[in-house]
């Protein structure tokens, strides 16, 4: 194939990033978990909040408290008896202000959603 025609099956997109004025962020989650149910529930979790960009990766425009509930669920999961493994990496970026999304390859604009219920 040559490399023009690369060039056009590349979807390149741009999305404009929330505002903090409007009690919006955008928040990505990455995510390393070693047992197959913590693993499961937490995809389950953060599914109801965003959608999935990548197999460990998280994508959503949250208000403050969204991403407080998130994150409760999350320290709740990682920290609870039953599936606390000291190895397992959760982390969770709120990104403000002016932000711009470059994005090579599908580009579903699903996740800029202005209305997220759950």
């Amino acid at each position: 194939m040559s490399a023009e025609a690369k060039k056009t099956e590349l979807a390149v997109g741009k999305k404009a990033g929330a505002s903090p004025t409007e009690d919006r962020f955008y928040v990505v989650v990455f995510f390393d978990i070693a047992d197959a149910k913590k693993y499961r529930l937490l995809v389950k979790t953060l599914k109801s909040y965003g959608s999935r960009i990548q197999k460990s990766v998280f994508e959503a425009q949250l208000s403050r408290r969204q991403i407080r509930d998130l994150l409760a669920k999350v320290e709740q999961l990682m920290s609870s008896e039953t599936y606390y493994n000291p190895s397992d990496n959760v982390r969770v970026y709120k990104i403000a202000g002016n932000c711009e999304i470059t994005i090579f390859g599908a580009n579903e604009s699903s996740f800029l959603e202005e209305n997220i219920f759950i």
